[in-house]
């Protein structure tokens, strides 16, 4: 390195003065063109974006505070307790479910419907009924949920999950877990 330092300044004791003045500028216009796209221009840039992206989540969360009033409402005008509507003592989940589905689903579309019972607190017991759909449209899927949870079904969605398949992207395969207390 001593070497290549010895030889440079060696180089620019031959130029004329003049020479050596034009080496010094450019070479001055260099280390701030280096120092700007190296050092400044990255620095600003990341400020730039952490603006940007105040911005936008600032945006996102005047949405989730509109989301968060829109549950409180329905919240709300839930009844107390937030308990679903009580079922009538002959009340059939898997009939219900069949039938909500037979309104909504093509027959092939229904893979499987399992029905199960299990003991809750207060001596009251949860009847569920997993239902698993194959190649249904996202219309069809909303036609299910209204039917399932309407205004006065005691029937409610536990659990819900939705992936779409390989071979045609406008179609689902559905996992749903309904559920409805009953008293015994």
């Amino acid at each position: 390195m001593n070497a290549r330092l010895h030889q440079a300044e060696l180089l620019l004791a031959r130029l004329s003065p003049r020479e050596q003045r034009l080496v010094a500028v450019f070479g001055g216009l260099l280390a701030i063109a280096l120092f700007w796209s190296l050092v400044l221009s990255p620095f600003l840039g990341g400020r730039e974006k952490v603006h940007h992206d105040i911005d936008g989540l600032r945006t996102e969360l005047a949405d989730l505070d509109r989301l968060a009033r829109q549950i409180h409402d329905l919240q709300a005008d839930q009844p107390k307790g937030g308990a679903p509507t009580k079922a009538a003592p002959d009340f059939s989940l898997l009939g219900f479910v069949e039938k909500a589905t037979g309104a909504s689903l093509r027959p092939e579309s229904v893979a499987s419907m399992v029905p199960a019972k299990r003991a809750i607190e207060g001596g009251r017991q949860e009847s569920t009924v997993d239902l698993k759909l194959s190649s249904v449209t996202l219309g069809e899927v909303v036609a299910l949920l209204h039917a399932i949870e309407g205004e006065a079904s005691p029937v409610y969605v536990k659990q819900f999950s939705v992936k779409k398949r390989y071979d045609d992207a406008s179609r689902f395969d559905v996992s749903l877990v309904t559920a409805a207390l009953v008293t015994p």
